[in-house]
């Protein structure tokens, strides 16, 4: 799931279009891949994902599908109940993950990397309150600003409640569940003070 700087950003946007036909490239994490804080810092949390054999040409990410190696729905479950179980929305929130933290099935019938994400963004920008257009489609010329390969990571990001900050520090850039965990229906404001710093 995305930083909050990612969300601030397509906060800012009436219509968004989530490229949908990215080319698949094992060194891009973020596509499977975030960032929460438990009681040592910074935790990624993977998805593993089942590459297709025997394609020919390009491959995209709507094409790779998510694995079942590891049980992973399991590990990060237990990973957010102990990083964020004591926070104030944890309890509130943690079951609208419920059908992304779920076993994926058979590799023929597991959503693809892409169908993952997307469930994870409409969970997310409901939560947030973000009523924007966003298509998940092929990017064209016509979408505007390409954002494609932008950072979405901040240098200097302003602070908010973290659980364990008094003992770690505050841990900046890390994935938007932090964020909603431990502010809930505030997360709007702070993105809102996010896209002030950013544009």
């Amino acid at each position: 799931m995305a930083t909050a700087g990612y969300y601030a950003v397509m906060a800012a946007y009436g219509r968004v279009t989530v490229d949908s036909s990215l080319r698949y490239d094992k060194r891009a994490k973020t596509v499977h891949r975030c960032e929460i804080a438990d009681t040592r810092g910074r935790l990624s949390l993977t998805v593993p994902v089942s590459v297709p054999h025997g394609l020919e040409g390009r491959m995209r990410w709507d094409m790779v599908r998510v694995s079942r190696h590891g049980e992973w729905w399991r590990l990060q479950r237990t990973a957010l109940e102990s990083a964020y179980g004591r926070t104030p929305y944890f309890e509130f929130l943690i079951d609208k993950f419920d059908t992304m933290l779920a076993d994926p099935g058979s590799p023929d019938t597991a959503p693809s990397v892409i169908d993952l994400d997307r469930m994870a963004d409409e969970t997310i920008r409901h939560i947030i309150g973000l009523d924007n257009d966003v298509r998940w489609a092929p990017a064209t010329d016509d979408d505007g600003d390409d954002m494609r390969r932008r950072d979405f990571t901040m240098a200097g990001m302003p602070v908010y409640r973290q659980l364990r900050a008094d003992r770690i520090g505050f841990v900046d850039n890390l994935s938007v569940l932090d964020l909603i965990f431990n502010l809930g229906p505030e997360s709007a404001f702070y993105l809102k003070e996010l896209q002030s710093r950013i544009f």
